[in-house]
């Protein structure tokens, strides 16, 4: 309770929701993106980090990282500048188609990044499994 004196102006200011991500690997097989979610971390209200020296070492290791998953807790599953920008550079980095899967106010998106001038062509479908296991089908790519 504010004590008699408290000006009326104050508000208590609602704590918001952070976004979260995690690195997805493994594979393509022509249209079928199958993969899981590892490594998962916590940012701010629009804005999230992740280890990106152990995602490019994973890569170099293993080759099986096939994009990113991030939450969007208070805006829509769309790539913003900073998401589009990311990708762009992960995908130049790594030589190869990545996703960028976000789960929005209105749901679960995906979106393809093929290169460094790519804005994201939307999945058709994408789907979160129990254990982190992603699936996304993706209509208009190529066929490996």
């Amino acid at each position: 309770m504010a004590s008699p004196s408290a000006p009326k102006s104050v508000k208590k200011q609602k704590s918001q929701p952070c976004e979260e991500s995690w690195v997805l690997v493994g594979q393509r097989r022509g249209r079928i993106w199958h993969s899981r979610r590892i490594w998962p971390s916590r940012g701010e209200p629009a804005e999230v980090a992740f280890d990106a020296a152990a995602v490019l070492a994973r890569e170099e290791r293993r080759g099986d990282v096939v994009g990113f998953f991030h939450t969007h807790p208070s805006f829509v599953a769309k790539p913003s500048k900073r998401d589009i920008a990311t990708m762009r550079g992960w995908v130049s980095s790594f030589g190869k188609p990545l996703l960028c899967l976000i789960e929005g106010t209105d749901g679960l998106q995906g979106f393809r990044f093929d290169d460094d001038e790519s804005r994201g062509d939307k999945v058709t479908a994408v789907e979160l499994f129990p254990r982190g296991v992603v699936i996304a089908v993706d209509d208009t790519g190529e066929i490996e």
